[in-house]
């Protein structure tokens, strides 16, 4: 298993775009924070080693404390402290509120895993049991914090952000159930595989979180099956909707498409896609 560090860097590299500097800054921000704690802080926040805090609280604390200091420059914990462009330029509160974030999705992720993995639950148990797990200090997780999150606007925004959290862990296991490979063709190169649902969120709330309600697909592949250009039978065969006749001459589509169709597409070990919900999903082939 990752530990924190190792998790936090592969969080905070997905979340920022490609060629930015602020996952570096934000990791090497988090070292250097840890021995000037032990030596400056109040007793209560003396942590040498931050990534082994695990606590949302306790790095809202360190959060609240160094925002303070930060701001008292060099009459602070901050005076003499090199470089002095990590406390000048807010690095370090930065850093630790990115890394609470992280935590706040990482425990979340982890009571998911731990369920996924539970032998003793039923197959039909575990999307309600997956589903039901609440996201802890989920408010965190939105910049905004002038909203009321008691309200209407504040509730529906505090249900998109779980649900945008349920789908980036719904990715995470129907990649790991199929190997990270397109079902398809096998290719393995994950920017540009997608946990494809048989189902929508949406239209099929139960089925949301449920395994057996993924396919692994490369991009194009799950452009198709969401358009039900696509479709896979009970054999798992690939099925091809009536609608692409016309591009039948087309020699890209031909290696795409035409000579795959009836190919069986490969089967994860556990979960495998459910027969129904294909069923359903090629009623609207």
């Amino acid at each position: 298993m990752m530990d924190l560090k190792e998790a936090y860097t592969a969080f905070i590299k997905a979340e920022n775009a490609r060629g930015s500097n602020k996952a570096s800054s934000y990791i090497r921000a988090i070292d250097l924070l840890g021995p000037i704690l032990q030596r400056k802080a109040p007793r209560e926040l003396r942590f040498n080693n931050v990534w082994q805090v695990v606590s949302f609280r306790q790095i809202q604390n360190l959060y609240e404390f160094v925002l303070e200091q930060q701001n008292l420059k060099g009459n602070g914990v901050f005076g003499g402290e090199e470089p002095s462009s990590y406390w000048n330029s807010r690095f370090y509160s930065a850093a630790l509120k990115s890394y609470g974030q992280f935590l706040v999705i990482h425990q979340y992720e982890e009571r998911l895993w731990e369920i996924y993995r539970n032998p003793k639950i039923a197959a039909e148990e575990l999307p309600v049991r997956l589903v039901e797990q609440e996201v802890e200090s989920i408010e965190e997780l939105i910049d905004e914090k002038e909203f009321d999150f008691e309200s209407r606007e504040g509730r529906d925004i505090l249900r998109t952000e779980k649900a945008r959290r349920g789908q980036g862990f719904f990715r995470k296991m129907i990649l790991a159930q199929y190997q990270n490979q397109c079902c398809i063709t096998g290719l393995n190169v994950p920017e540009v595989l997608r946990a494809s649902h048989i189902t929508g969120w949406a239209e099929d709330p139960p089925n949301r979180m449920n395994p057996a309600n993924g396919l692994c697909l490369s991009a194009t592949y799950d452009a198709a099956f969401d358009k039900h250009l696509i479709s896979f039978d009970d054999d798992y065969r690939m099925i091809l909707s009536a609608g692409l006749n016309d591009y039948y001459t087309n020699k890209a589509f031909k290696e795409y498409f035409l000579n795959r169709e009836g190919e069986r597409i490969t089967i994860p070990e556990q979960y495998r896609p459910d027969p129904s919900l294909l069923e359903m999903h090629r009623n609207k082939l």
